[in-house]
């Protein structure tokens, strides 16, 4: 028992680990543009990290859902809680994205000197961007999470490794090109980077699973 926990536990914190390699490449990139880049990603990020909470709850949710269900044999179940939890997902990145394009600003303020327009507004850009693309951070989370889960953790590496790379790719090649805006779009990319990753890998764990189970 100890075992099969290392073995879907230790892939899940190399994952961490991979992305945040990627979160350091871009970081470095976004020092090259001045103080007032990189204390607008600090502050976007504290922000962010603040409306994202909820996604990281989703997929605790699903990795429990999953191993509970392929547990009692029950695939058919993986599937109508997957749509139910991705249903939480988008109507909640509906709502952030209303909140941050009406609160954005005010939000930016805590972290941020009222004098300070420039970077206020460099916050409320990064914000929005973000929030744009919640749906697919959703999806990340959603699905890595179940992944997980139903015993596949080893998929957690390579979905982290995706999205290393569209940091990586962000941080080497845009922000030199398109500067802060570019910064802006690193973690949307590396989202969307992970999901086209993930929804093949999805039903690939399906088929696994329903052949080891003879379902």
């Amino acid at each position: 028992l100890m075992a099969t926990l290392c073995n879907m536990g230790i892939p899940m914190g190399m994952q961490y680990s991979i992305t945040a390699i990627g979160s350091v490449i871009l970081q470095s990139a976004v020092n090259t543009l001045g103080s007032n880049a990189v204390a607008a990603m600090t502050a976007g990020g504290r922000i962010g990290m603040f409306f994202t909470c909820p996604y990281e709850a989703l997929g605790s949710t699903m990795a429990t859902y999953g191993g509970q269900n392929v547990g009692a044999k029950k695939l058919d179940r993986i599937g109508s809680g997957l749509k139910a939890c991705s249903i939480l997902g988008i109507a909640y990145s509906a709502v952030a994205f209303v909140l941050l394009w009406f609160t954005g600003e005010r939000l930016a303020m805590f972290f941020v000197e009222s004098a300070n327009v420039s970077i206020i507004a460099d916050v409320k850009l990064f914000l929005l961007i973000n929030s744009a693309f919640y749906i697919t951070l959703a999806f990340v989370n959603i699905i890595r999470f179940l992944i997980q889960g139903m015993g596949f953790s080893k998929f957690a590496i390579l979905a982290g490794v995706f999205e290393m790379a569209a940091r990586m790719i962000a941080g080497f090649i845009l922000v030199p090109m398109f500067g802060f805006t570019a910064a802006c779009f690193a973690n949307p990319i590396a989202w969307v980077f992970a999901d086209i990753f993930l929804f093949p890998a999805y039903f690939y764990v399906c088929r696994k699973t329903k052949e080891m189970l003879k379902i």
